[in-house]
């Protein structure tokens, strides 16, 4: 007792587009996304580095000064993080 199952057919029309053109376009749709990840990582590295580097300077020293400093760098770390990660757009009006 075989069972026969019917496959849905496309009523025999060519492809619009070849395989070539295909590869092509997925080759490059990956490697889009692949950098793209690998930009969001740095990104976010960088950004760890300013929030880190910020707070340290914030809390070791004593003074006004560095204080001011230290939220500063820890708020630009946190913009970068923030544009990385897609949360704001504040760089789409420059590209």
């Amino acid at each position: 007792m075989r069972s026969e199952k019917k496959m849905a057919t496309d009523g025999g029309t060519t492809p619009g587009i070849d395989q070539e053109e295909l590869y092509t376009t997925v080759y490059s749709a990956t490697k889009d996304a692949m950098l793209a990840t690998v930009a969001t990582v740095v990104y976010l590295g960088l950004a760890a580095f300013f929030v880190f580097g910020g707070l340290d300077l914030a809390l070791s020293n004593s003074g006004i000064s560095s204080l001011g400093w230290g939220i500063s760098v820890s708020v630009v770390g946190f913009v970068i993080a923030a544009e990385a990660t897609g949360v704001t757009s504040l760089l789409s009006r420059f590209r």
